[in-house]
């Protein structure tokens, strides 16, 4: 299945079943199980509708479970904090019995206030080894191609190459251009939700990169997810992932990321942190 920007946002537009209930959907109903990515930005929505008119600040969730993408996901959302100028929601997606994910978003009114940013490093143009490039490379070394031969609602760019299903190591860093495969609305929270949903995707290409083992035997698994929002961004624009990965053992990899616009202005800061595994 082929899933459109125009199909992704759409997803974000949850069903209200109660004062502090949604109910939503994944878009690539077809796939074996949902994408943490997905599920981190529906919460992100909910949180938003239950909040009406709040720019979210930051975001941290736990992965629970990892769920079944044909059914649908009950997004439960709780008030725990009503200040005048910053206020906190809880967000509890569930499918029937089981918990997928827990989460807390932030809201903060802008104020005036002190001001500093980490320039970013020169990057070059947005041009790099497409995402569904490197994937091609996996066609002979995983079983479902099918999975493997699809675009993604988000043109993902590697600067120098994307480290996907190569046996070379290299630092733990990584670069990559992003931006939305068409033109998207000008509410920023779509543009949060979409950086959530494509953040899942790269947060764990350098913790990956140094490790002696091809990608196809690396299995990784979300546990944690921090985002924090700094001002407005485009996601229909050229948007930088600038990561890092400090740490892994025990089993545990940690990535970190800032977000650039093209002009190199810092906008978001996210974090992940999965469960690394070799062999089947």
């Amino acid at each position: 299945m082929f899933v459109t920007l125009e199909e992704l946002v759409r997803s974000l537009d949850l069903e209200p079943v109660s004062a502090n209930e949604w109910e939503g959907r994944s878009p690539e109903p077809d796939v074996p199980h949902l994408l943490g990515g997905h599920v981190v930005a529906q919460a992100l929505a909910a949180a938003q509708r239950s909040l009406e008119g709040a720019t979210a600040r930051s975001m941290h969730a736990t992965f629970l479970s990892r769920g079944s993408a044909a059914l649908p996901i009950r997004f439960e959302t709780n008030r725990l904090r009503t200040g005048r100028s910053v206020s906190t929601e809880t967000v509890t997606a569930r499918q029937g019995d089981d918990v997928l994910l827990h989460a807390t978003v932030s809201f903060h009114r802008e104020e005036p206030g002190p001001a500093h940013r980490v320039a970013m490093d020169d990057a070059g143009p947005p041009e790099g080894e497409l995402w569904e490039v490197a994937l091609q490379r996996a066609v002979d070394r995983v079983d479902d191609y099918e999975l493997i031969n699809r675009e993604l609602p988000l043109e993902i760019r590697g600067v120098g190459g994307i480290g996907l299903f190569r046996d070379e190591t290299g630092p733990p860093q990584a670069r990559c251009w992003v931006r939305g495969r068409g033109r998207l609305p000008d509410d920023p929270l779509v543009h949060q939700c979409l950086f959530a949903y494509a953040s899942d995707y790269v947060m764990m290409l350098p913790v990956s990169n140094p490790l002696p083992v091809s990608v196809p035997a690396l299995r990784t698994t979300s546990l944690d997810h921090a985002i924090w929002f700094h001002d407005d961004f485009r996601m229909d624009d050229w948007v930088l992932f600038e990561l890092d990965s400090p740490v892994c053992r025990g089993g545990r990899g940690l990535g970190r990321g800032l977000l650039y616009t093209r002009e190199g202005e810092l906008v978001a800061s996210c974090v992940q942190e999965g469960l690394v595994r070799t062999g089947v």
